[in-house]
């Protein structure tokens, strides 16, 4: 921790020294982490499915899954939402919740035989279109706090850029005061509203809160597009290449409130502060995923799969803009609004995540039952910012190494046969945390961005269950999804006071189900 104290007063100091240095681990963070989605059948088996193929889901995990088909296959999945929050947040707890229907799945592989005694049996092709990551989320928390408050921690900010209050007084009587380059927009906004004093030689005084709240909202998604080629040698191997595309749509909505009050020679007199966040990431990306399937004896069903994703190298665009309002007892009301800055509040960056890896292992007993156990692991601390222009971001991909870290994934999944037409399917899907438990965001006193509140997730825990219905050529599969996350959320941080953060206690539930209709020729 003395360490990581030591880099924030450093990048205050001065290593941030360029308004387009607004990305941090978090922004990597929401385009990179997790979800189980795909075809029912693949949901209801935890995913795990990478060995056993044959289900066009598979070609997003191991390609050459797509290489076990022996006919045609055309599918599309529907999909019902339901994830809710509960936080607790100095013994008072608050819950939220949202309930959305989706449109989760699309796609069709197409096989060709080539004969029974070549050595290449098949030849397919594979297309699909599936929800990656689906952003749609409230949370809520409130609760009281004992004088510490959002303006303090800008005064430390300032505070560890070495400014004086003199300069902070003379940039808010500038015309512009978001041109001065020495000044975070947050700061700015305190100082414009009221929130942020300076006094004295290097004194910054702000208010003290014995309320907080938080709200934000969360919607969009990550939509997968996935191009697939696989063989099928002698029966026994089986190799595949996907190619995927990504289209990146995320908006968030975020309102932190504060009741403040401070003391003077009269007595008590009180305020009230509400900042607005608006927040936009959207861009696109590309990558390739590579699989091999195996029997490694002849007359036996178990299967061995191996797969390496490519680093999927995404271009995006952040748009964020932010209003703080101050209210005092006499109905005063003093807003400062980003908008008004006359810049374009947006910045365009490269990120390249890491390389991923897969190994499974499938077995089935006769036609009744079916296994798969899986592990996959890739190390987030390696994802790395880039600038179209070239401007360094190193700092930025220091915050990704040193909040970021490696993330283990365990799948393992059974399908059985009741009957003829009906099976039952069960699986459990764990995906490790993607966040140290260090890590931080911090108002940058130079930065633009305004938002800094941060969730750390900690690992997912998903239970599925499955239903599979066949009708000669179609077929019905219906799963069910539970998924269990605890979370901190950090309204800010006060790593620059050595003090603890305030912090909410959060438990994610998320209910799933999903349908899928497909049809086999």
């Amino acid at each position: 921790m003395k360490n990581r104290k030591r880099y924030y007063i450093a990048a205050c100091a001065g290593c941030l020294a360029l308004a387009v240095q607004a990305q941090t681990s978090y922004n990597a963070g929401t385009v990179m982490e997790n979800q189980l989605n795909g075809t029912a059948r693949f949901v209801g088996m935890g995913g795990a499915m990478s060995a056993l193929g044959a289900d066009i889901s598979t070609m997003s995990t191991n390609p050459a899954g797509i290489g076990l088909y022996r006919s045609s296959d055309i599918a599309m999945t529907l999909g019902w939402y339901n994830p809710s929050s509960k936080s607790t947040f100095n013994n008072e707890t608050h819950k939220d919740k949202v309930s959305k229907f989706s449109f989760d799945q699309l796609g069709f592989v197409y096989s060709s035989k080539l004969g029974n005694r070549t050595t290449l049996r098949y030849v397919n092709f594979g297309f699909s279109y599936r929800k990656a990551n689906n952003f749609y989320d409230n949370f809520t928390m409130e609760g009281p706090v004992n004088g510490n408050s959002y303006s303090q921690n800008m005064a430390a900010s300032l505070w560890a850029s070495g400014v004086t209050a003199d300069d902070f007084n003379n940039m808010l009587q500038e015309k512009n005061p978001y041109k001065n380059v020495n000044f975070g927009w947050l700061n700015v906004m305190g100082g414009l509203t009221g929130l942020l004093t300076g006094e004295g030689e290097n004194d910054f005084y702000g208010w003290n809160s014995d309320r907080t709240y938080f709200r934000g909202e969360n919607k969009g998604g990550i939509y997968a597009y996935d191009f697939n080629l696989s063989c099928n040698l002698n029966d026994r191997v089986y190799l595949g290449l996907t190619i995927g595309a990504y289209d990146v749509d995320f908006s968030r909505y975020s309102s932190f409130g504060e009741n403040l009050y401070a003391e003077d020679d009269q007595g008590q007199y009180a305020a009230s502060m509400l900042l607005e966040n608006w927040y936009r990431t959207d861009g696109s990306g590309i990558d390739a995923k590579f699989g091999v399937i195996f029997r490694p004896f002849e007359y036996s069903p178990l299967r061995i799969g191996l797969a390496i994703h490519t680093p999927t190298w995404y271009n995006l665009r952040d748009v964020f803009s932010a209003r703080m309002t101050m209210l005092g007892t006499e109905g005063q009301r003093i807003t400062a609004d980003t908008r008004n800055s006359g810049y374009d509040e947006s910045y365009e960056y490269n990120l390249r995540t890491p390389w991923k890896f897969n190994i499974s292992a499938g077995y089935t007993i006769g036609q009744s039952v079916a296994l798969d156990a899986e592990y996959e692991y890739a190390d987030y601390s390696s994802a790395k910012f880039s600038d179209p222009a070239n401007y360094d971001m190193s700092a930025n991909n220091q915050t990704i190494k040193e909040d970021l870290k490696g993330v283990s994934s365990f799948r393992m999944g059974v399908e059985a046969k009741l009957f003829e037409d009906i099976s039952l399917r069960a699986g459990y899907n764990y995906i490790g945390a993607l966040y140290d438990k260090n890590a931080y965001k911090f108002n940058d006193p130079i930065g633009t961005r305004t938002d800094i509140d941060f969730m750390n997730n900690y690992a997912a825990h998903n239970i599925t269950l499955g239903l599979g219905l066949r009708f000669g050529s179609f077929y019905t599969d219906l799963a069910y999804v539970y998924t269990n996350q605890k979370a901190d959320f950090h309204p800010y941080s006060n790593l620059i006071f050595d003090e603890p953060d305030p912090v909410a206690k959060v438990t994610r539930n998320n209910h799933r189900a999903l349908l899928t209709l497909g049809y086999r020729f």
